[in-house]
């Protein structure tokens, strides 16, 4: 057994008969851990020594501050030894500010209001979450969940359009990632085998969430291989098959419009893709997008309209992710941006339609 701290004392013949009390003082508890104590004799001379009749005591230091909390935040039973400098590093660790009388906790971000468990301004993402409060605080969950900037826990799409759970995810960074309802997402994990018959979760990092929407639908649909990767490395057993047979821009009208992406809802041309974003999407950013709805407009050097592709979200590093049909003839998947862009040069970037739009679109 290897120790942090020890030491010792000698026990000596003074108490005759009583107790003896001992004492160390040279060792600090530094950090947390556990008291191991034991009894040794190893005097040559006979003694007796009642190893059963001892009891260790800790003596506490004097308490300097002490403060309970509710829920949201709200302090209460608070004591602050008067002699004591005043510690402001309070609910979730985050500093009191109190000039003006405001009591205001001070994220870095924003500022929050405990009394009333809201913040002092719009939440980056609460167009999201239209159905919230855009000051709302954590969904009114604070005792399974923390908000230190605004944004959300993420989650890892795969090719076939699920998610992989990151640290921190659970039912509602579940809903907050797909837009649905905190029930529905709870309903995912529950019939998946996520969450038990006691409520509690068993989700951990790495866990696959299968997803039934209209884009893993087109994928699941396919009994095609003819992925990009294997298109590019002539790898496919399987070739084109007629399922498939879309292109890209009739596949994000389709699905950020909630139909059914299958044959017949190909768009023949460019022009008549930027046509229906003008009259049935709004110019939106990149900060804004939606999941499954957000359609992505690539173009040339010169403007002109090479692909589109639907915004599938973003994981915890920053890595974007989307719903691409790559050509007439290719199985349809779930990559990231960068990855697309880097391997069909040719679709160029992201672009507006004119240069005041950033080329990210979420239907009217």
């Amino acid at each position: 057994m290897q120790f942090y701290q020890h030491g010792h004392v000698q026990i000596g013949t003074a108490a005759n008969g009583a107790h003896e009390k001992l004492m160390l003082q040279d060792i600090v508890a530094e950090k947390a851990g556990f008291v191991y104590v034991y009894i040794s004799s190893e005097s040559a001379a006979t003694h007796w020594v009642y190893f059963d009749d001892m009891k260790v005591t800790l003596n506490e230091s004097p308490v300097i501050q002490d403060d309970d909390y509710y829920p949201f935040g709200l302090s209460f039973n608070s004591y602050q030894r008067s002699t004591a400098k005043e510690n402001k590093y309070l609910y979730n660790g985050k500093e009191k500010q109190d000039a003006l009388g405001i009591n205001w906790l001070d994220y870095g971000a924003r500022m929050y209001m405990p009394e009333i468990g809201r913040w002092g301004v719009v939440d980056p993402l609460a167009e999201q979450t239209a159905s919230w409060s855009p000051y709302v605080y954590v969904h009114n969950n604070p005792i399974n969940m923390i908000d230190p900037d605004g944004r959300s826990s993420e989650w890892i799409p795969d090719s076939e359009g699920n998610l992989i759970a990151e640290k921190g995810d659970n039912a509602q960074t579940l809903a907050d990632f797909q837009g649905i309802s905190y029930s529905e997402a709870a309903k995912q994990l529950k019939d998946q085998g996520y969450i038990d018959n006691n409520g509690n979760s068993t989700l951990k990092v790495g866990d696959k969430v299968e997803l039934d929407n209209l884009f893993t639908r087109s994928i699941e649909n396919s009994t095609s291989d003819l992925t990009l990767d294997k298109a590019i490395n002539g790898t496919s057993k399987t070739g084109a098959t007629s399922e498939d047979n879309y292109n890209c821009w009739g596949a994000a009208c389709a699905g950020s419009q909630g139909k059914e992406i299958k044959v017949g809802v190909g768009i023949p041309d460019p022009d008549t893709f930027d046509n229906n974003l003008k009259k049935d999407y709004t110019p939106t950013t990149e900060n804004k997008s939606q999941f499954g709805k957000t359609v992505l407009r690539f173009a040339d050097s010169d403007n002109q309209t090479q692909h589109g592709a639907v915004y599938y979200g973003k994981s915890q590093d920053g890595t974007t992710y989307v719903y691409t049909k790559n050509g007439w003839y290719l199985k349809p998947e779930v990559m990231k941006l960068s990855d697309l862009q880097n391997k069909i040069p040719s679709y160029g970037t992201v672009k507006g339609i004119s240069p005041d739009q950033s080329g990210y679109y979420n239907p009217k």
